[in-house]
């Protein structure tokens, strides 16, 4: 398209490298359409700048829509001129409020001076009263020893009254036996603190003395001695298989 005949001088060297700069900063640069055959001179956006020595003399590419038809043409410098910026409007000052005339203050007609009323003046006194002493101030009365009842309507007095005695929390603990061991479950209350914890049989026996009861000692000591000879009997079986298991061991050693 550098055929075309352009209308205005176009863009210029210095133009171009602007416009370069700008497609570099990642902006894209508006020019305009300054060929015969753009009549209107429509705005168009630069997309890519290429190389005149490789590209020819068409090496700016456009997108431009003409007949309502966005296409990317190929323009040479002559035929294109940078955009022209709107001038800003200038801002339009709002109109000031007509003042208002103050309305006529009207001036007090004056007055006629009138005369003072006359005051009436007492007679002097033939004889002055006698100036009685001020009375004793009496002491102040105390609240609490005027009125017994009244010590017990104080608002402290009434909430002590409104105020329910606070219950000791109770813990209980249970010993219970399983089989041939013995667990402990304690409560705070109806919260449970520990529950089925392992004891040991020599505790519970040192429990039981201490509360030296006669029945408690003897149901403690039945359930200990049948867990006692049960433990006893298995530990002999184990120590004669143990025997035995050695007694093979040492047939299998070669004679020394």
């Amino acid at each position: 398209m550098a055929a075309r005949r352009a209308r205005n001088v176009g863009l210029t060297d210095q133009d171009v490298q602007q416009l370069r700069d700008q497609l570099a900063g990642g902006k894209r640069p508006r020019v305009q359409l300054s060929g015969s055959q753009f009549a209107a001179a429509p705005s168009a956006t630069v997309v890519r700048i290429g190389d005149p020595a490789v590209d020819g003399s068409d090496y700016l590419t456009v997108r431009v829509k003409v007949n309502g038809v966005l296409d990317e043409l190929a323009f040479a410098p002559a035929e294109l001129q940078l955009g022209r910026r709107r001038p800003a409007a200038e801002p339009v000052a709002p109109p000031r409020p007509a003042r208002r005339r103050a309305a006529p203050v009207a001036k007090p007609r004056p007055q006629a001076a009138r005369p003072a009323p006359a005051v009436p003046v007492a007679a002097p006194m033939a004889a002055t009263a006698p100036i009685s002493e001020p009375a004793a101030a009496e002491p102040p009365s105390d609240p609490s020893s005027a009125d017994p009842s009244s010590a017990g309507s104080s608002p402290a007095s009434r909430n002590a009254r409104r105020r329910k005695p606070t219950s000791t929390p109770t813990v209980s603990f249970t010993v219970a036996s399983t089989g041939d061991s013995w667990t402990v479950s304690a409560n705070r209350g109806a919260k449970g603190i520990v529950k089925h914890v392992p004891v040991q049989p020599g505790v519970v026996t040192a429990l039981a003395e201490l509360l030296a009861q006669p029945a408690l000692l003897d149901a403690v000591a039945e359930i200990n001695q049948t867990a006692l000879s049960q433990a006893q009997a298995r530990a002999d079986e184990l120590r004669a298989e143990l025997h035995r298991l050695e007694a093979v061991l040492a047939t299998h050693r070669s004679p020394g």
